[in-house]
């Protein structure tokens, strides 16, 4: 091959890595993050501690005395609402610093608890969404972590929270580019997304994903079918701000649907 051959290919490839990164960039924020909402009055979330945050999450959880679902801990449950406001609700460096505390939140409770399958499978799930909210190759770095993260929860326990790391590594392979930049692949994907539905076939969450995925991969009718069963899933009495960001995902995606 000459040399202008050479330098072609490589300008070429470097195109193509840039280009992916930024579609996977987009494709995770595009997922878990629907509908955001500015702060109201300008207020900033930088101004705040993240600690101060978290243990207000507990303290209200513990105060309500709201039911959990099995194998949520109130520590777990105040890391998944403060994880809601900050996937939700932020946006830019406020968002960023936010995940950079709820991943260090996570690490601590999985070496509180090394063996408990849920905290694995959330700590994936916040190094998942900080890379969406960073970009670029660190944001592959961080995915590289949360797919070890997911596979160490799936080894504990593959079904622990209605199956969270079974789905969530499933879209992880969907949503990232695939070789040689990094692991993603449809055959994973739709393998796991699949078997999280079937594991759990009232969940909100499984049936999202893999309508979603059903969708992007052009199977419209199908995905509708999917979409429409997570739309009809009991709301989650511990998860209200997930809840009602997933359900605003769903009837996106099934207007997109009715336009195609």
């Amino acid at each position: 091959m000459s040399k202008t051959k050479v330098e072609t290919f490589h300008r070429v490839a470097t195109i193509n890595s840039v280009i992916a990164i930024s579609l996977f960039t987009c494709s995770l924020a595009s997922t878990f993050a629907h509908a955001e909402l500015p702060f109201e009055n300008g207020a900033s979330g930088s101004t705040i501690s993240e600690n101060g945050a978290l243990n207000s999450d507990l303290n209200s959880a513990l105060a309500e005395g709201i039911e959990l679902d099995v194998g949520v801990t109130p520590e777990l449950h105040a890391l998944q609402q403060r994880w809601a406001k900050v996937n939700y609700t932020m946006t830019g460096d406020e968002q960023i610093t936010a995940f950079t505390s709820l991943v260090s939140r996570a690490n601590e409770l999985v070496l509180s608890e090394p063996k408990n399958a849920g905290y694995w499978a959330w700590l994936g799930i916040c190094q998942s969404t900080s890379a969406a909210a960073i970009g670029g190759t660190d944001a592959l770095s961080l995915a590289k972590k949360a797919k070890a993260s997911f596979e160490k929860s799936l080894k504990l326990d593959g079904d622990a929270l209605e199956g969270v790391a079974t789905f969530s590594l499933g879209t992880l392979y969907h949503k990232v580019p695939g070789w040689p930049l990094s692991f993603g692949s449809d055959k994973e994907a739709k393998k796991l997304l699949s078997k999280a539905v079937e594991r759990h076939p009232f969940s909100i969450d499984t049936n999202f994903f893999f309508g979603e995925f059903l969708f992007n991969d052009g199977d419209s009718e199908d995905a509708k079918a999917y979409l429409l069963r997570a739309k009809q899933a009991p709301p989650r009495a511990d998860r209200p701000i997930a809840d009602k960001y997933r359900r605003i995902a769903i009837d996106e995606l099934l207007v997109k649907i009715a336009k195609d």
